[in-house]
């Protein structure tokens, strides 16, 4: 079982580094931030198990981190403790009523933070296993094919995705998901979900042929879509069975139905997968953060954005993270990837 990771959000270099390393010899993963711009960047990317956060800070402050976690599905579970002085009560009773789970007045006792810290991390734990266990119940009541693929490996099928390959729920969690695909397929489809699963796409439809146990050569349409399970990045796949659903379709006279699938094993056929094309803005990003995304993707920096609209570099951090928190990408690199993505910005020749 790994260490949980704790990231520590907080401008004061000294505390900040005497306590990541008195984290660190307790057993914790430790990741720091001397401020809140740079504690969201780490916070998207590294999806840690729990944040400590001071609420004074320059480049956004505790009030402005926890607003964008909380909003960010990748994020929106992470236990959250702001760091305070004493003299800032009143900053403390904002704080909890925003969310937060909790707060440690500075300076502060080192025991009292390991339990602050093992308690929120038992309680999401417990939070989650309930959750989890709910929420694969729910996927196995339903008539299509489910699988969950994560860290690079098939985590869950249901009942009805075993019917269709003909393996147990064992046997799947052992072999590699790809080696059922033929080959001309395999390539592709290894590229859809990858890209899913790191969010340069939230989701896919396409169709392959792939091989049961028993060497039968199956037709499947598949829908994939990214989610956020024990607080990493997933793909939750659809997959059907073309030839079956065709049979019960033509047994039902469901017309419909039936060109829709005569189209799919069409494609099939003739190696046309059907691909996903994503809406423009699916995120709803306002006018003002599409402006600032725009030039991001310009090579701009901050300074030089805030020029450019008249601005305050303060205000451009604050639409920088909401940009990152809306879109659930971890740095600029992958803003730019999100904005050419979805047709938001288009790279000059």
């Amino acid at each position: 079982m790994r260490s949980k990771l704790v990231l520590i959000i907080e401008d004061d270099q000294v505390l900040r580094e005497s306590t990541s390393m008195f984290l660190k010899e307790e057993g914790y993963e430790v990741l720091t931030a001397k401020n809140g711009l740079e504690g969201v960047e780490k916070a998207m990317e590294h999806i840690p198990d729990l944040i400590l956060c001071d609420i004074s800070m320059p480049r956004m402050n505790g009030y402005e981190v926890y607003s964008i976690i909380s909003q960010n599905s990748a994020t929106s579970f992470i236990p959250f403790i702001y760091l305070s002085a004493k003299t800032e009560r009143e900053d403390i009773r904002v704080g909890m009523q925003m969310g937060a789970d909790d707060y440690i007045t500075k300076p502060f006792d080192y025991d009292e933070l390991l339990k602050a810290i093992e308690l929120r991390i038992a309680k999401r734990e417990k939070l989650i296993n309930a959750t989890e266990s709910g929420f694969k119940a729910i996927l196995d009541s339903t008539l299509t094919g489910i699988m969950i693929y994560q860290d690079e490996r098939v985590t869950f099928t249901n009942s009805k995705l075993i019917k269709i390959f003909g393996y147990s729920q064992d046997e799947f969690l052992k072999i590699n998901f790809f080696d059922l695909v033929h080959n001309e397929y395999r390539t592709e489809l290894e590229s859809k979900v990858r890209r899913c699963v790191r969010g340069i796409q939230r989701s896919f439809n396409t169709t392959f042929k792939a091989s049961t146990k028993s060497n039968e050569c199956v037709n499947i349409d598949c829908w994939g879509g990214l989610s956020t399970i024990n607080g990493g990045n997933a793909l939750i796949a659809n997959l059907i069975n073309i030839d079956e659903y065709r049979k019960r379709a033509e047994s039902q006279h469901t017309g419909a139905v039936n060109i829709y699938l005569n189209e799919k094993t069409e494609r099939i056929s003739n190696d046309e997968p059907v691909t996903f094309n994503e809406p423009q803005n699916p995120h709803g990003l306002t006018g003002r953060e599409l402006e600032v995304l725009q030039l991001i993707c310009k090579g701009l920096t901050n300074h030089e954005i805030a020029d450019k609209l008249f601005l305050s570099v303060r205000t451009v951090d604050t639409h920088r993270g909401n940009l990152l928190g809306k879109t659930g990408v971890s740095n600029t690199a992958g803003l730019v990837v999100y904005a050419i993505k979805h047709n938001l910005f288009f790279v000059e020749d």
